[in-house]
């Protein structure tokens, strides 16, 4: 392909940013349907303590995978998406970095099968989905850094829409059991893996020099980010779990569950936009902005004028009386879409001493969220749980636009940003 040829790539590419978001977030929101649906079959067919062993383990693993994971698959699509990537043995940087993931995931899963008292095929289970959820993030990362988010996306949620149509299947024919579900599980997530890194293995490139080690360095701030964020997600539950009765935990956690459509936004903005951003010669912060600024206004917009009605038709009216925590979470959603921004850019695109900066803010940033919900809720109950989520959002994001004004609001070509710090 010529140079010539090559930006007119790059410019059809940029040119579609919207449409591949969308797709990203149709694929996300049908694995998320699939996913209820799932869970509305195994609570209608199985005891509740059963029922119980299927959400922790589906519940798990997403944090056990971000731990033992290490940040490797944002760390591979930030160092794939550079100009020299195709010079290196990523073939080789792949597999050095599973022998590192699969043993760690591994290790974690059965110590969580440990703690949790779990016993026979659950344990297996552990194992089986954090370690085949380690390799299928890596080996996605791959697809994410060439662009091809959408089949990137459908790897990443295959084994929860395989898992949900076959728990559907096995409902409607009544041959429902947990052994099933844990059967079920194990191989849609085990086989998922699988294909995903054979497939890895055939198509990566195999150049002459070996990765940098720097690569697997950077994957640790990476690591630290997605625990930050993790940790911010959940501290208001946890902190109204301790310092409120837990009927009003449950209203809470009811409510935030409709919100998510923001969460599933966030999740397909960042994923799109954090090898995207190395497309272009200078970022278009503005013209992002304003596409996102469209996107909440219409979502929030959805929320406030139909978001109580949901509530009352999807729980019978037995949680109305938080629908005013909607607002606040609408508020929450729409600083978290604009972070979105600031966290691929600088991510995807910035020095490494950016992406150092940034982990140090937001780690320093948990206390400040700590301190907020204790004196929020203490003061004004579930809203001030909502506000103090609303307030660590805006320094979240304030922080990172004073992360990218200090490299530079326009950070410099791909390239040569990366190439300084190797």
């Amino acid at each position: 392909m010529t140079e010539r040829d090559s930006l007119s790539l790059a410019s059809i590419l940029r040119g579609q940013t919207a449409a591949r978001v969308g797709r990203v977030f149709g694929i996300v929101l049908a694995a998320a349907a699939l996913q209820v649906v799932s869970q509305a079959v195994l609570a209608r067919t199985l005891p509740k303590s059963e029922v119980g062993i299927v959400s922790l383990l589906i519940g798990a693993l997403p944090l056990l995978s971000t731990l033992s994971l290490l940040g490797q698959d944002s760390s591979s699509v930030r160092f794939l998406t550079r100009e020299d990537a195709s010079l290196h043995d990523a073939r080789r940087h792949f597999r050095d970095v599973l022998l590192i993931v699969v043993p760690l995931g591994a290790l974690l899963a059965l110590a969580g099968a440990r703690f949790y008292s779990l016993a026979g095929l659950a344990i297996l289970a552990a194992v089986v989905l954090v370690v085949s959820q380690n390799a299928t993030a890596l080996t996605t990362s791959a697809l994410r850094a060439k662009h091809r988010y959408e089949l990137a996306m459908s790897g990443t949620r295959l084994p929860v829409i395989a898992t949900g149509v076959a728990l559907l299947a096995l409902g409607l024919t009544g041959r429902m059991s947990l052994r099933a579900a844990l059967w079920t599980m194990i191989l849609a997530y085990g086989a998922t893996a699988v294909v995903l890194t054979l497939h890895a293995a055939r198509t990566l490139h195999g150049g002459e020099k070996r990765v940098p080690r720097s690569v697997l360095r950077e994957g640790l701030f990476f690591l630290g980010l997605s625990v930050s964020l993790s940790v911010m997600m959940a501290m208001d539950k946890m902190l109204i779990g301790k310092l409120l009765p837990m009927s009003d935990l449950a209203v809470y956690a009811t409510i935030f569950s409709v919100m998510k459509g923001f969460d599933f936004l966030f999740y397909s903005f960042s994923y799109v936009l954090l090898p995207r951003v190395a497309l272009f010669e200078r970022v278009p912060l503005r013209k992002l902005n304003l596409a996102i600024a469209g996107v909440a206004i219409v979502v929030t917009g959805l929320y406030l004028g139909l978001g109580r009605r949901v509530v009352n038709v999807l729980f019978s009216g037995e949680y109305d009386a938080g629908s005013y925590l909607i607002l606040p979470f609408a508020l929450s959603g729409v600083l978290k879409l604009f972070y979105s921004v600031p966290s691929s850019v600088i991510g995807g695109r910035l020095r490494r001493s950016a992406l150092r900066e940034f982990l140090w803010f937001n780690l320093g940033g948990i206390a400040l969220n700590v301190a907020l919900d204790i004196l929020l809720i203490l003061r004004m109950g579930l809203l001030g749980a909502a506000i103090a989520t609303a307030i660590a959002w805006a320094v979240r994001l304030a922080g990172g636009y004073m992360v990218m004004s200090r490299h530079g609001q326009r950070p410099e070509s791909h390239s040569r940003t990366i190439k300084e710090d190797v």
